[in-house]
């Protein structure tokens, strides 16, 4: 690390304890932990090991205040307290601790700058009793990175998974946490690596005495660096405080996790196999549904990040290729209504004459209302609720929503609903794109068919079911409007809490994309038969 300038160092905050009271953890129907109690003391460092299955991840979630008490996967219960070296008062050890987490995916946000992650963090940086935002930031997101030693033109994407790591533990310190975890920092590296980033953790927490627990498989490497070793043992569901002298006999201490793959299984029958997701998912669908009130109220911790989410989804909604994708759409809708319906009129030669200008005003008519509206919503409802239920779902595999949560950001603020507003605005504006192709391309392939008459002709009939002189709107625009709104609201909904839904892997991600370009389509399908039956 770099030396810092006395004049910009940050103050070494008040190190507070972590304490364990009474804890038992449950994954299921198997207990991970009893009634355990432990102390993580302050400024220093605390090594959790234990073999792979063991709960490491678990515990490491629920410190970090991930998990629910009563979740559906997860529930625990006893106390998570914080305490201090000089008071340990029951009112010091009953205030919550600042947790921040470095996740063993990083978790950064890859649509940000190296600048802009940190600045997330310095943004929502925990505010404690008594301090201003002046006291609190003494150090610029800049002075975050130079210190560390992170590039700062080089995009997220491209950084070394050393810089990396180093932009997590940056991102992690600008929250000013009072509690700083590691999950499995040396996972995948090799040897030397694991080196580095152990050697920046000690250093880490030399400079900011920050608490840090460390959770990890890979003892040879992290040992060295640990004031204190929990050993998390499987059978008999405890964490236990390994001496320092006995930390040579730690290999042969660790115990795998029980093998619950011989005992016998209940093959799950038809119905639970399938008609139970369904009910599931129509479930799910129905309190996201009763929720939507509740999680459309436009509270957001900070208007600018909230501006540069929603900007994030517009682009990806209604970016240029969107335009694309729904001009083609026009283009498509609108050359074969013109052109077959004349094409293929019965007794062309004789009806023709007679009916070319009523054709022409029911075409008009069926573009504009049914169908580009129809296609319009549909297309969106694919491409754009599969772009952003994948966004989402990368955002929950890669753990960015979990360093939301970290941060004191609940999802829906800078998620759910910026794509709301992306929704809600952009499937109008791309359907009323749409329907201008399709009236230009109508407009050429009539006057192609028909050049005795001309595109004045056209203009003249085709809009005349449309159009009414006693008001600026055409005729039936707040149909044409409530269908697009009401289509973009569902589409963003259905978008979201699909791509939230928790992740396991790739795949988890790719079947959350396919189902929700089936429940969007059909959302809209329904929402089209459902208002055709008052509209017309």
């Amino acid at each position: 690390m770099n030396d810092v300038d006395e004049t910009i160092a940050t103050p070494l905050p008040q190190a507070h304890s972590l304490c364990l009271s009474n804890l038992t953890v449950t994954a299921g129907d198997q207990c991970l932990l009893r009634e355990v109690d432990a102390v993580f003391p302050a400024g220093k460092i605390t090594v959790i090991v234990g073999g792979s299955g063991a709960g490491k991840s678990v515990l490491l979630r629920l410190l970090a205040g991930l998990c629910p008490r009563h979740g559906d996967a997860i529930r625990w219960s006893g106390k998570i307290t914080a305490g201090n070296g000089s008071d340990q008062s029951e009112a010091a050890k009953a205030a919550k601790p600042a947790v921040g987490i470095v996740f063993q995916q990083f978790a950064l946000f890859d649509e940000l700058s190296a600048r802009g992650n940190v600045q997330f963090a310095l943004d929502h940086a925990y505010r404690r009793k008594g301090q201003s935002k002046r006291d609190q930031q003494s150090w610029t997101a800049k002075q975050w990175l130079e210190h560390l030693q992170v590039p700062q033109k080089t995009s997220v994407a491209h950084l070394s998974g050393g810089q990396k790591q180093r932009l997590a533990i940056a991102r992690t310190l600008a929250a000013s946490p009072d509690v700083v975890l590691y999950d499995e920092p040396t996972s995948g590296l090799d040897a030397a690596s694991g080196r580095l980033v152990a050697e920046l953790i000690r250093q880490t927490q030399a400079d900011y005495h920050r608490t840090s627990v460390v959770v990890t498989h890979d003892y040879e490497t992290l040992i060295p660096i640990a004031d204190k070793v929990y050993l998390l043992d499987p059978q008999a569901e405890r964490l236990v405080e390994i001496e320092r002298e006995r930390w040579a006999e730690i290999p042969e201490l660790m115990i795998p996790a029980r093998d619950r793959g011989d005992q016998e299984t209940e093959v799950p029958s038809l119905t639970e196999r399938f008609v139970g997701p369904v009910l599931e998912q129509t479930g799910g669908a129905l309190i996201a549904a009763l929720r939507l009130p509740l999680d459309l109220i436009p509270w957001v911790p900070r208007h600018r990040w909230a501006a540069r989410f929603t900007m994030h989804y517009a682009r990806l909604v209604a970016g240029p290729s969107a335009w694309l994708y729904l001009i083609i759409a026009g283009l498509i809708v609108g050359f074969t209504a013109t052109y077959f319906t004349f094409r293929f009129l019965p007794f062309r030669v004789y009806t023709q004459p007679l009916l070319i200008d009523e054709l022409l005003s029911s075409i008009g008519f069926a573009l504009y209302r049914v169908l580009v509206p129809i296609l319009g919503t549909i297309l969106v409802a694919a491409r754009c609720g599969a772009a952003v239920a994948a966004d989402v779902g990368v955002k929950q595999y890669g753990g960015q929503v979990d360093a939301m949560k970290t941060l004191g950001v609940s999802p829906r603020a800078y998620l759910f609903l910026p794509i709301v507003v992306a929704f809600v605005v952009g499937t109008p504006l791309l359907e009323m794109l749409a329907f201008e192709t399709a009236r230009l391309i109508s407009m050429v392939a009539f006057s192609t068919s028909f050049p005795q008459v001309g595109p004045y002709y056209w203009e003249l009939h085709f809009d005349r079911n449309l159009i009414d002189a006693s008001q600026a709107m055409p005729i039936g625009w707040q149909w044409v409007l409530a269908k697009n709104v009401v289509c973009g609201l569902g589409t963003a909904t259905i978008a979201y809490y699909k791509g939230l839904a928790p992740k396991r892997s790739a795949s988890d991600v790719s079947r959350s994309i396919t189902s929700t370009v089936l429940w969007t389509t059909l959302f809209v399908l329904t929402v089209h038969l459902v208002v055709a039956l008052f509209e017309f």
